[in-house]
């Protein structure tokens, strides 16, 4: 079935334009198949990724076109077409890069809709294919194709959704840019000269996606393995640029990726000054063009030990909701990142934005879990910044942090009293029980809320007020001068407010503060000091 007559600038992906992508796919990946074979050096040198990858694609197309000829519609539907092609990568996944690739699929699978795919259905199955990948690969590193499907997904999410063709030509940019990058995030491919065959692979698919709804097929990336180089004398790089303000972000990344120290000053209005260390001044000058005409451009050689360029900095980054409780961290000098969605990613993007290459202290607060930290500290790594993971279980303790954080002592000093300040602070979390049972504070029936301290329920209370006063008050016969309260979406203040009025009875001389936390999981958080 041949696709028919487009329009210039389509909006939607029909079934047809979809499986005509999928033969593409099957094409470029059955033609290219030896060259990323060539590629696969990490995680074992098996050089199949490019064979695993064309029959994973083909079992995909072969269940796909067998749904076309099934339907009784002229029309194809896009979402039988992409549900056929996620089963049959499924079923005939070859090796961990068609397992990588089944997971892709599927989640275009999951984001399509009646009416074909729009903008924001293909930003969805990208961010929905992060997900799966990360949860497909046991140990996932930065590197490889989940880097450069995150920089995919990225990259077309900062796009108009209305725009189909801007949003695909988008994530292709940007999945080849970071391509080009993963040897400089793994030795694997650094030591081998090579960049990761899968993230290979995922460029070939979405430059196939860019020539299917636009016309016109992107240029081929080169895939040929080429055997690394010494890299020449570091050089300073100054100049002036002017650069709009929804794209100050994509531009800090970009030249982040390319150097250290950066430095992105504005003068007013769009105007810029940047500076930056590199080995490869020319590429940061094109990349540079990319976003405006540079001016005053100034290169120098850096002498060994001379010194130059901005002192190293210190940022402090912190997990919190979107709300008044991110605002409260920021106020305090913390750079706030969201938990909801691809967190990594959310975390690596603010590194990106920081400015130099100084240290990196992040406060996860309970809302990131270890693997997820294993991954941010060797990205963090491979870009150069070094980065401290401070023991903050909830959000009160990461304000006990923050308040003794000190940027003008040493790093170890610095992370030391901040680890001491938050392990300093006493916590519980009040939550509404899911089902009546029988805790260790005594039955409780659906929709009490519990008090949690130490993984034990210590207090069962028919309110959030009631359960709130008696947790502080067990709470503080340990000992304590300061009640940190949190609370949870559409907790009533006059919870605080009568935990004060308690207090002034039975603990004088206990000061006790509270904050609006909108967005946390829990009704309440609480710490003592």
């Amino acid at each position: 079935m041949s696709s028919s007559a487009r329009p210039a600038r389509p909006t939607r992906i029909d079934g047809t334009s979809l499986l005509d992508w999928a033969r593409r796919c099957v094409a470029v990946l059955d033609r290219r198949r030896e060259e990323i074979n060539e590629l696969n050096v990490f995680p074992v040198p098996d050089s199949d990724t490019g064979s695993n990858m064309a029959a994973t694609m083909s079992a995909a197309l072969a269940e796909a076109e067998s749904a076309a000829e099934g339907s009784s519609d002229q029309r194809l539907d896009a979402h039988d077409i992409a549900i056929a092609l996620a089963t049959g990568a499924v079923r005939g996944a070859r090796g961990n890069s068609g397992t990588v690739l089944s997971q892709v699929l599927r989640a275009l699978a999951e984001a399509a809709a009646p009416g074909g795919f729009g903008g924001e259905h293909v930003q969805k199955a990208l961010s929905t294919a992060v997900e799966h990948v990360d949860r497909a690969i046991a140990d996932p590193v930065e590197g490889t194709i989940l880097t450069v499907l995150r920089q995919a997904s990225a990259a077309a999410g900062r796009e108009n959704p209305d725009d189909l063709v801007g949003v695909i030509v988008a994530a292709a940019d940007a999945a080849r840019r970071a391509l080009e990058r993963t040897p400089s995030q793994l030795p694997a491919l650094r030591e081998a000269g090579v960049v990761d065959a899968g993230g290979a692979g995922l460029v070939l698919l979405l430059d196939a996606l860019v020539d299917e709804v636009s016309g016109e097929a992107p240029e081929e990336p080169d895939l040929h393995v080429t055997p690394s180089t010494p890299e020449g004398p570091e050089l300073e790089v100054m100049l002036l640029v002017d650069v709009a303000a929804d794209r100050l972000d994509e531009f800090r990344a970009t030249m982040h990726s390319l150097g250290n120290s950066l430095v992105i000053a504005g003068e007013g209005g769009d105007r810029h000054m940047m500076h930056i260390h590199s080995t490869d001044a020319g590429a940061v000058i094109e990349a540079v063009l990319d976003f405006g005409r540079p001016e005053n451009i100034r290169i120098e050689v850096i002498d060994d030990g001379a010194g130059h360029g901005a002192a190293p900095s210190r940022s402090l980054l912190a997990v919190a909701p979107t709300g008044p409780i991110s605002d409260l961290f920021a106020s305090a000098g913390a750079t706030p990142v969201g938990p909801d969605g691809d967190v990594v990613g959310s975390i690596l993007g603010a590194i990106a934005g920081l400015r130099g290459d100084g240290d990196v202290l992040l406060l996860p607060n309970g809302l990131v879990g270890n693997r997820e930290l294993i991954q941010v500290e060797l990205a963090a790594q491979a870009g150069g910044h070094s980065i401290t993971i401070l023991p903050t279980a909830t959000l009160a303790n990461g304000l006990a942090a923050v308040a003794v954080h000190d940027p003008t002592i040493p790093l170890a000093v610095d992370a030391y009293a901040m680890s001491e300040a938050s392990a300093g602070m006493r916590t519980a979390t009040l939550g509404e029980a899911p089902s009546a049972g029988l805790t260790a504070a005594g039955p409780c029936a659906k929709g009490d809320v519990l008090a949690t301290v130490g993984g034990d329920i210590l207090v069962v209370g028919d309110t959030v007020a009631d359960a709130l006063t008696r947790t502080v008050e067990l709470m503080l016969r340990s000992g304590g001068e300061l009640v940190t309260v949190l609370l949870g979406t559409g907790v009533d203040p006059e919870a605080a407010t009568a935990l004060r009025l308690r207090l002034e009875d039975v603990a004088p001389g206990v000061d006790v503060t509270a904050y609006a936390a909108d967005g946390m999981v829990e009704l309440a958080q609480i710490g003592v000091e």
